[in-house]
């Protein structure tokens, strides 16, 4: 799935960083959050789920603009209640419109 979701967002021309679970996506986020525009971000990840990272993210940058995913529509209350860090819920599957 992130590999297909990296495809379709780069034949609209993002720059697209991945992570395979949630420390690596907070690493990567520390390394690189001026060159970030947005966080995609699924709520279920192992290591770190996305209500954390979401909490850490802003730790880090305050301002930080998230869209969080989840296939279990009970995580959107979770993801909507971290915080002005979430900007949308994309309930999976979803497609590129």
């Amino acid at each position: 799935m992130r590999e297909i979701t990296k495809s379709s967002l780069e034949a609209y021309n993002y720059r697209v960083l991945t992570a395979s679970d949630g420390v690596e996506a907070v690493t990567i986020y520390a390394e690189h959050q001026q060159e970030i525009n947005i966080v995609l971000l699924d709520m279920m990840m192992p290591s770190m789920d996305g209500a954390i990272a979401i909490r850490t993210l802003e730790k880090i940058n305050p301002n930080v603009k998230i869209i969080a995913t989840s296939g279990l529509s009970s995580q959107q209350n979770i993801a909507e209640s971290q915080g002005a860090a979430v900007k949308a819920f994309l309930t999976k599957p979803c497609t590129v419109k």
